[in-house]
């Protein structure tokens, strides 16, 4: 057995907002897509309509949600209160894009977010930029892809961040 251990910079992207964590959830689930893996599991063998059925699945910026992970909850087990929110997403056609140049690119996504109450009508939503955690793949496509997730993700943030603020003027 050999066993190689290699350190890198990841960079972590933290945004703090002025609008409550309910409007930020509400509009970023919103924005994006949800993925249906029943739908995609029936087409399999069938490349165009599958990837026709992903495309209709598509939010903004081409993403969607896989599942999310309700970490505020969990907490009341141990008798604490607290809102966040952990979000898996991502596409699965950019996945493949990635991971057919280099298998460990599937180690990194699908994609994760969380956001949690910072404070009253705060909410802070952190994430590592994609790019830092691809790199590790050593290869020009997945870079590049990754570049493009990195625009994205924080494209994706900033439109529900601006959504969740103009419905709390609108109160």
């Amino acid at each position: 057995m050999k066993t190689i251990e290699t350190q890198r910079l990841i960079v972590r992207v933290t945004i703090d907002a002025d609008v409550t964590f309910e409007r930020f959830v509400e509009s970023f689930q919103a924005r994006l897509g949800k993925f249906d893996q029943v739908v995609t599991a029936t087409l399999a063998g069938q490349p165009r309509e599958a990837e026709a059925a992903i495309r209709g699945m598509e939010g903004d910026q081409g993403l969607m949600i896989f599942f999310t992970l309700d970490h505020g909850r969990a907490l009341t087990m141990v008798g604490q209160s607290r809102k966040a929110i952990r979000f898996i997403l991502g596409n699965p056609l950019v996945a493949v894009q990635m991971t057919r140049y280099d298998i460990r690119a599937g180690q990194y996504v699908p994609l994760t977010l969380v956001a949690y109450e910072e404070g009253e009508n705060r909410v802070r939503i952190e994430y590592d930029q994609p790019s830092s955690l691809l790199d590790v793949c050593e290869n020009a496509e997945v870079d590049r892809t990754a570049r493009e997730l990195d625009k994205k993700l924080l494209l994706v943030v900033e439109h529900a961040i601006e959504e969740a603020s103009e419905a709390s003027l609108l109160e």
